[in-house]
């Protein structure tokens, strides 16, 4: 009797062994597989970007001349990819040449908010950009009580803007953002306007680049929001029952900004996650479509992805020490200027996603470039493959990557056989020597 006690926990400590070994070896290939998966997305959609690079530095949606707009927004993607945005040139001109080209022309409060977020994030000084302080004209628009502009959004922008230059932001401005909370959690893109999870993804990393703790009841508040938001493929949509790339790609960087983990168990709706549901959005060429009916700017939605496929909120640069909080110092500024009547308006976010097309003019004064958040107008025109001629090496290495992780499956069952058999053999071993 003994000696079968003695037999039966040498067998189960080899055994212990021999499955611990197979066991942490699959964690290990299943973490390196996830991994490889969101490099190949991304190096796919970095390829469909550079494809759409124009001669002036700038970038460009199919068929169309290069945009400030879809510009500062691949900046920071290129930038959210570990890649440095003034190495990508065309013609011998960068995406920051460009913009410098264009920061004259930049009039309405969010394109200064997000040109400063781009031109910060490629490491360029937003002081001191083509012969403007857009640092110091985002303040301007700051008022006593730290809110800054006329809208939510606005507001927003101004604080990841100022977060990305290293600006000291007042603690006012946290609380004023707060406060815009609406009753189910959410935020919208004004005062007293539905909440939508563009805007509050947007928000919740506004609040945290500006000190919010990520464990307060208005963080606690705006992520229940968004779960109930998510859709039954793992993505966000507003005012609709069909995902969208704009929505979910905020809603997982606000999920990201609030240290919460976008990919994981927790943000799965029907076994899949928001980053599931981007991946389902990728096309051949790299591009990522707008919704699944849906193939409007193509630049801008890839451009848009790709930070969420990396789970890294705005600004790029938060992982430095937080903003220094002044809670009664605002900066000093001129009086919030009364937006022009004859002001150029952009949809909204909640806005475009609700009615495509309609005539938005006068329903939101300034409204926000920045917070391009939401689907354009459908384009009518469908993109073409892009040429990714200069590219082969890169695609063969992503192919080397998949094919080597599939051996690596092959070789893990090996491994778990051959322990099954060794297990057997310690067991009759271990019985014929305490005989």
């Amino acid at each position: 009797m003994r000696r079968v006690r003695v037999v039966t926990l040498v067998s189960i400590f080899v055994l212990a062994i021999l499955i611990s070994a197979p066991a942490t070896v699959f964690t290990a290939v299943v973490i390196s597989a996830a991994r490889a998966d969101t490099q190949s997305q991304v190096q796919k959609a970095l390829d469909y970007l550079r494809s759409k690079q124009q001669s002036d530095g700038g970038f460009a949606e199919p068929g169309q001349s290069s945009s400030d707009q879809v510009t500062t927004w691949v900046i920071a993607a290129i930038k959210s990819a570990g890649e440095d945005p003034a190495s990508w040139k065309k013609a011998g001109k960068s995406p920051i040449d460009f913009l410098q080209s264009r920061v004259g022309d930049w009039k309405k409060l969010t394109d200064v908010e997000r040109g400063c977020l781009a031109v910060a994030s490629a490491g360029a000084d937003p002081r001191s950009f083509g012969g403007r302080n857009l640092v110091a004209d985002i303040k301007a628009r700051m008022a006593p009580d730290g809110h800054v502009g006329d809208m939510v959004n606005e507001h927003c922008w101004a604080l990841i803007a100022l977060k990305a230059a290293s600006e000291p932001i007042p603690d006012s401005s946290r609380a004023w953002l707060a406060a815009r909370q609406n009753v189910d959690g959410g935020f919208g893109f004004s005062q007293g306007v539905s909440s939508d999870p563009d805007d509050t993804g947007a928000t919740l990393q506004a609040l945290v680049a500006a000190g919010e703790n990520q464990s307060s009841s208005t963080v606690d508040r705006a992520l229940k929001f968004l779960k109930f938001c998510q859709a039954a493929d793992g993505g966000f949509c507003w005012s609709s029952t069909v995902s969208n790339v704009a929505s979910t790609a905020w809603a997982v960087q606000g999920i990201a900004a609030a240290g919460g983990d976008p990919g994981g168990d927790s943000w799965k709706k029907d076994g899949k996650t928001p980053l599931d549901y981007l991946a389902s959005m990728q096309q051949a060429d790299g591009h990522i479509r707008y919704m699944k009916d849906s193939d409007s700017q193509p630049v801008w939605m890839t451009a848009e992805a790709i930070p969420a496929f990396l789970k890294q909120p705005f600004p790029l640069n938060a992982n430095k020490p937080a903003a220094t909080t002044q809670p009664d110092k605002p900066a000093a500024a001129a009086p919030p200027a009364a937006p022009s009547a004859s002001a150029p308006t952009a949809t909204s976010p909640s806005q475009s996603s609700a009615a495509q097309g309609q005539d938005q003019a006068g329903s939101a004064p300034q409204a926000p470039l920045a917070t391009d958040q939401t689907s354009p107008s459908p384009d009518s025109s469908a993109p073409g493959i892009a040429n990714l001629g200069d590219t082969n090496n890169k695609r063969q290495m992503v192919k080397a990557q998949s094919e080597g992780h599939g051996r690596a499956i092959a070789v893990l069952i090996i491994i778990c056989g051959t322990a099954l058999v060794l297990l057997v053999a310690v067991y009759f071993v271990a019985r014929r020597v305490l005989e």
